[in-house]
Parts: C-alpha cells; structure tokens; sequence
C-alpha cells in the first residue's frame, strides 16, 4: 500500500498578499462566481467574494486566515467544484461534461451539479488531497461498493436491504482503516501541513466513533500551521467530549417533552439503573429491537431498571403513530432541534451519530456504558442485577 505524496520535499509557504484563483470554464461561457467557505459548526457557508465573468474566464482575489478547502460556485446553474488553498496563487481549468447533476430541492436543499472534470495547479494542499483521493488502494474500495450500493438500491424487500447494508458497513470499515493508516502516515511526514488536519477532518466526518487512542494519538502529531488550523480545533473539542462520555463520567443532564407535553429532566431518575435509548419511528433497527427491550425492561423493572427513550423524530405524528404501534411501558421523549438543517439536540450532546444507540447509567447518573451494541446492555445488567 504505497503513500503517495506529491512534492514531498516542499514546504508550503502563503504568501502575506493574499490568494488569486484564475479559472478557465468550459461549457460556461458567461455568469457569476463565487468563493464559499462551509462552517461545519451551523452548516452554514460564507460567501469569501463574487464576480462576473464572461467568455468562460475568471480572477478572484482575497486573503484567507488559514488554507482551507473553498468551493467555486458558478452561476447560474448551481455548477460546483471544491479546491483546496491557502494564499496562493492557483489555475484552475474546468469543463461542465461529466458533471454530477442533483436535485434536493423536495429536501428544503438546492438544484444544481458537481463538475467533476477540472484540474488545479500552483495549490500544494489540493496535490496533496487529490493524491489521497485518487490512490488505488482507496479505489477499489469505492468500486466495491458502488457494486453493493446498486444492489441495496434494486432490492425491495426492507430485510434483504438490510442485510446488503451490512456488507457495505463491513467494506466500509475496511476502507476507513485503509483511510486513518494513509492519514496517520501523511501526518508523521508533513506534521505542519494544514491540509493533513482537513483531511483528518473529513475522515472524522466519516469516522465520528473511530477509537479514542487513534484520534488523541494523530491529533497530537499535528505542528504548526496544521495545529493552530480551525479544522484541528474543532477535532480537539471533539475530542474532549467524547473524554466527557466515557464510563465514569457524569451523564449530561437533559430536559424533553413528553407526548402530553410535559417535561422529563433525566436527573430526575436518580436512584435507578437507567437505559437512555436513542432511536427513530423511521429507524427499521430500532423498531426491531423493540421486543428485546420489553423482554429486559419486564425482566429487570422491579429490580431498580428503567429505560427512557429518546426519539429523534422531528414529526410528533410520526412519532406517535409509532408509540401506539409499539406500545413501549417505559418513559418516552422526542428530542428537539433548534437549529435549523443541525442534528438533534440531545442527540448532538451525547454524539450519537448512529441509531439504535444506548447508554447505561448507574444509580448516581454516571455512565457505565456507551455502545449500539445490546448484547453488552444484557451482559451488563445481567452482572449488576441478576
């Protein structure tokens, strides 16, 4: 598994005066351009500067904080494509044929196309990223499953779906690892390049449960420009909350609505061994688990076990009909979501990024696991309370 690196005895050096992006647009003879920058935080973008162009030819100057990777967005039609810079001076040559059209637009999202066909010359960041991108032992992982994908996207029947996602979570796993070990290597070589913490970012993105010891362990070999970048920050915050929910630690408090519209605050259950479950009336796991869930809450309920599920439904209705459909005795709450096209709130606060999920507490509210896995719930609350 061979590490490519594009220009390895390079350093990258901004220059004070700022970035000048040139592009030549094939397909697009006339329109507008903008420079975005995402704000993982909100999901919010930003618009860097805008211009006008004409016979397919465009400059765009500014000066960033820190190199970054930005999106061009030409208008109209919504065409895109993504470039990682910092202050540099860069060529880009871009052809509309090929591009990946999309249409969110029933999704509350936007219209428009990724262009796939360009090319970028004079940005260290974007040779280094499209090396990772483009290597071959990554490759064959994406061409696996985009076999498996067609298949899950053919089959109708909902089990069988399931099933095929299970192959594709394990090809997956695979490629991820394939992915930290390339990264990991990236960082131990070039420590000071920021693009190495964004593409530690993305694989966080794509990895937000990868183990604690790898995370710490390649975080602390960033220096430097890499270090000091909003992408690093941002995976060392998350790296202390994910510290803040391990066995030991205090459950963080939560207050939800219940169906009637009264309120539930988990603190209130102190004294009690408490299951928080996280999971959807859309999520088909989650409803088959159902079963196995009032087999231990029967088994265990007068021993001091109780369970309070939190539902990530953002439509009561649909959680509702799920609730009389299921009939779960124990507590149930939806969670909420107060800002807009962001995650769940309760759900954000405990970083689960798949359901079902589930976290034990002890009588004191500490937690003493944290896992998807309900084998380790059973074995657990089989060793506290027979």
């Amino acid at each position: 598994m061979a590490l490519l690196l594009v220009g390895a005895a390079v350093s990258c050096k901004t220059k004070e005066t700022g970035f000048s992006i040139h592009g030549q647009l094939t397909g697009i003879p006339s329109g507008g351009v903008k420079l975005v920058t995402y704000k993982e935080d909100d999901r919010s973008s930003k618009v860097i500067d805008s211009v006008p162009f004409s016979n397919g030819v465009f400059t765009i100057k500014g000066k960033l904080d820190e190199p970054q990777m930005l999106t061009v967005l030409i208008e109209p039609g919504g065409w895109s494509f993504q470039v990682f810079s910092g202050n540099e001076d860069v060529q880009i040559t871009a052809d509309t044929t090929g591009a990946e059209h999309y249409d969110y637009a029933k999704y509350g999202g936007g219209v428009g196309a990724m262009i796939k066909n360009y090319t970028v010359s004079g940005s260290k960041g974007q040779d280094e990223w499209m090396a990772f991108q483009h290597d071959s032992g990554q490759k064959k992982y994406d061409e696996a499953m985009a076999v498996l994908d067609t298949a899950f996207r053919a089959e109708k029947d909902i089990d069988k779906q399931y099933k095929i996602r299970d192959q594709l979570d394990s090809v997956h796993k695979l490629q991820l690892a394939w992915k930290q070990d390339w990264i990991s290597r990236y960082i131990n070589q070039h420590p000071s390049m920021a693009v190495g913490a964004y593409m530690m970012n993305d694989l966080y993105q794509e990895d937000p449960n990868m183990p604690l010891s790898n995370m710490e362990t390649m975080l602390n070999g960033f220096t430097g420009e890499a270090r000091s970048s909003g992408y690093c920050k941002r995976l060392f915050t998350a790296l202390d909350k994910r510290k803040a929910l391990l066995p030991g630690s205090p459950a963080p408090d939560f207050t939800l609505l219940k169906s009637d519209s009264s309120s539930f605050t988990l603190s209130s259950t102190r004294g009690k061994y408490m299951m928080i479950d996280f999971w959807a009336s859309w999520c088909h796991p989650c409803r088959q688990a159902i079963p196995h869930w009032k087999e231990i809450y029967a088994k265990y309920h007068a021993k001091g076990f109780d369970i309070v599920s939190v539902s990530d439904d953002n439509r009561w209705t649909d959680w509702r009909k799920a609730m009389d459909q299921e009939k779960m005795p124990w507590m149930q709450v939806d969670d909420d979501f107060p800002i807009k096209n962001m995650p769940a709130r309760v759900g954000t606060l405990y970083m689960t990024t798949y359901i079902p999920f589930y976290v034990l507490l002890d009588k004191e509210g500490k937690i003493i696991l944290y896992t998807g896995n309900e084998e380790e719930i059973d074995a657990r609350l089989k060793a506290l309370l027979g």
